[in-house]
């Protein structure tokens, strides 16, 4: 039987036996506590007989048993009675307990990660205030780190950040910093920041997330304002679409929609031909979309140009300082406006960087022109599924992305299953659809 025991104690975690072992203590200490107490234990010599003289006479039996007795037994009661209700009315508020405490710690994780956004770290500087986007001064310097311009640098909204990113994907950023312009917040990283101020950034980003309505908004005027640069570019402010002379703005308003207008109609020719092109196709929507875009993409459907010049212009969308588009990350240049004439006063050069932009050529992202889409996704679908989601950290993607940090954003709608929370889209299916075309067609 001994040896039995000692075998479950020996064959338990450490923490186990150390608590069998106080038990025992305490055990063996109690009992020899008892035993010493009954040895010493005397009789209490005279006291049945006569009233010691430092003793005051107490109740006697019929008083004790009377009065006195009721009295104690109905306290006892009436504790019993509040105990049998207490408890169970303390069970059933502390969720709201619980729930009152999670609230008021994430009112003061938001405040004191205001204050931090606003004047601590001083994050509005470049990101505007309550996250709107902004800019910053940056220093560009060629390869061999020779000074080349002082620029403003567009720095993205962060009112959409949760909608882009997971949170540890935001605390990667805030501790490492990103693409040499955004700097290393964090002490993992190098920056001034403890942990626990970076969770309260992260909370004060989560109060300022715009709803889907704003970020459609947004997204659709800065597409709308694309389009408008495109006819004026093209010559459509003066003539219009249909040949007429169109010299004011409300024209060349009419003119952006009966553009965009079009584009439903090009993509149900390409699905059309698609399925033309294999009847085989019938009833599968996913492979009738896949299908519809390889077409588009090679420019093999009526309006395809049009369809494709729409995807550079969500590509390349400067709504909200480039937060929605690709060209910040997969165009060089396109963050700090390269092309444009430069101010000696305000930019410390003149004239342009660049005389224009290798668009998707590739910078802090990869490289998307000569096909390397294609190599990379064997369908328009699997493309569309990854700018939906992003690049998470550790996760591989295409046939040969390696798993990195998270740092190419999702720009579908994003789940956030911890927080039991669903942050919208900041494109659509059909944006990225065109996004998609585009950049196959590169």
């Amino acid at each position: 039987m001994l040896a039995a025991l000692l075998s479950v104690v020996l064959a338990a975690s450490t923490q186990r036996t150390i608590g069998f072992v106080l038990f025992a203590v305490v055990v063996s200490g109690f009992i020899v506590y008892i035993f010493y107490n009954i040895r010493s234990a005397k009789l209490e010599v005279g006291s049945e007989v006569e009233l010691a003289a430092n003793r005051k006479p107490y109740l006697d039996d019929s008083q004790l048993e009377g009065r006195k007795l009721d009295l104690t037994l109905f306290s006892g009661v009436v504790v019993l009675a509040i105990i049998s209700v207490a408890l169970p009315l303390y069970w059933l508020g502390e969720p709201g307990r619980h729930e009152g405490l999670v609230e008021y710690t994430d009112e003061l994780f938001t405040e004191r990660g205001r204050e931090l956004y606003e004047e601590g770290s001083d994050c509005q500087s470049c990101h505007g205030v309550n996250g709107s986007g902004g800019s910053t001064t940056y220093t560009i310097t060629n390869d061999a780190g020779d000074f080349v311009a002082a620029v403003a640098w567009k720095a993205p909204a962060l009112n959409t950040v949760l909608s882009r990113y997971s949170e540890d994907e935001v605390l990667h950023v805030l501790n490492y910093g990103r693409n040499n312009v955004m700097p290393a917040w964090g002490a993992p990283g190098g920056g001034p920041l403890t942990e626990q101020q970076l969770e309260y950034l992260v909370h004060y980003m989560r109060s300022i997330q715009i709803p889907e309505s704003e970020i459609r908004e947004s997204v659709d005027q800065g597409v709308r304002d694309g389009v408008a640069e495109y006819l004026k570019q093209e010559g459509f402010d003066e003539i219009g679409l249909d040949g007429s002379e169109s010299l004011d703005a409300q024209d060349l308003e009419t003119q952006v929609e009966d553009w965009l207008e079009r584009l439903d109609g090009i993509v149900e020719e390409a699905r059309a031909q698609a399925l033309r092109d294999d009847p085989l196709l019938e009833g599968d929507e996913d492979a009738i979309r896949s299908a519809g875009l390889e077409l588009l993409a090679s420019g093999s459907v009526e309006g395809s140009e049009h369809y494709l010049t729409y995807g550079k212009i969500i590509f390349n969308n400067n709504a909200a300082g480039g937060t929605y588009n690709c060209a910040r990350c997969h165009t060089y240049g396109w963050s700090f406006d390269a092309t444009v004439d430069g101010d000696d006063s305000v930019d410390g050069h003149a004239g342009p960087i660049l005389e224009s932009y290798r668009t998707g050529g590739g910078f802090f992202g990869p490289n998307l022109t000569g096909g390397s889409t294609l190599d990379q996704f064997e369908t328009p679908k699997g493309q569309a599924d990854f700018i939906s989601n992003g690049q998470r950290i550790g996760s591989v993607y295409g046939r040969g992305g390696s798993g990195g940090n998270g740092q190419m954003p999702g720009f579908g709608v994003r789940q956030d299953d911890d927080l039991e929370v669903t942050y919208p889209a900041t494109l659509t299916p059909e944006q990225i659809d065109a996004v998609v075309a585009f950049e196959r067609s590169l």
